[in-house]
């Protein structure tokens, strides 16, 4: 199964809560399941979806992982799955996934590391 992962610095312009609410308004595919967790000062959401691509006939999968600690924001993009055959091509379909929700964070004050 082929993969893709994106890592991205916030700049706090906005909270992890509303960068969530942002992504699964705009991510154009299931959400399957939002984990939220707080350990001491540090705020974690981890989000997944889900999107079949007909280009290649199968579903792909997103997951996201947004930290905030004080004035530290990063977001972690893995795109993956979406290959179909004994090859397992997936045609792009995980790397459309991870730049999909890539460009909403960039329109949010992310930039990658």
């Amino acid at each position: 199964m082929s993969s893709v992962s994106i890592k991205m610095q916030g700049n706090n312009s906005k909270s992890i809560d509303e960068i969530s609410s942002i992504l699964q308004y705009e991510i154009n595919a299931n959400l399957i399941a939002e984990n939220k967790r707080i350990f001491d000062n540090v705020n974690v959401i981890l989000l997944s979806f889900e999107k079949y691509f007909m280009r290649n006939g199968s579903y792909a999968s997103l997951t996201v992982l947004l930290t905030e600690n004080g004035n530290v924001q990063t977001a972690d993009i893995i795109g993956s799955g979406g290959g179909e055959g004994i090859f397992n091509f997936s045609w792009g379909a995980n790397s459309d996934f991870a730049d999909m929700a890539e460009r909403v964070l960039s329109k949010n004050g992310f930039a990658i590391e």
